[in-house]
């Protein structure tokens, strides 16, 4: 009887090893797929779909565009979302409505500059301190999550969420 039972011990880890191999192989097609299925006005990087404006709005008008687009205005969180958005922008150098800057500065009306390929985020302020300068026209950047594989169930995505 000790046989017995080691012998299905055996064989139920051996299936268990298979199923986490295969959810791997699923989660690993899920997460490619991902990448693959920002609408084509959108730049992907990585789980991200960014909206770079090709129009200059004001900074509530802007807000309103996101969200017309299922978005939200750019929250930069890191250096490395930072250089890739910098990458993705036309070479020109301006100014862009943002949400957030990495640094946490989360004021209202924030500027993300690009400069000769710099860039630097700023509180749109005029020297009165009044917030005016949230109506001049300036480009925006949308984001949103990458959708996942529309075609795919949700139970399934939600396998790949749960550690193995």
């Amino acid at each position: 009887m000790h046989n017995d039972l080691r012998h299905q011990f055996t064989e139920m880890e051996t299936k268990y090893r298979s199923v986490n191999e295969t959810k791997a192989q699923i989660c690993e097609l899920l997460t490619s797929r991902r990448e693959q299925t920002c609408s084509r006005d959108w730049v992907t990087n990585k789980d991200r779909c960014y909206y770079v404006s090709t129009f200059e709005t004001s900074f509530p008008r802007a807000m309103q565009e996101c969200s017309n687009r299922d978005s939200r205005l750019l929250e930069i969180n890191s250096r490395d979302e930072s250089s890739f958005v910098l990458r993705s922008l036309d070479p020109q150098d301006l100014d862009y409505w943002l949400g957030q800057c990495a640094n946490g500065n989360d004021a209202y009306g924030l500027l993300y500059k690009v400069t000769s390929g710099r860039t630097s985020c700023s509180e749109c302020k005029s020297s009165g301190g009044s917030d005016y300068c949230l109506h001049n026209n300036y480009h925006f950047i949308c984001e949103k999550s990458a959708p996942c594989c529309p075609d795919i169930p949700a139970k399934i995505q939600v396998f790949c969420q749960q550690p193995g």
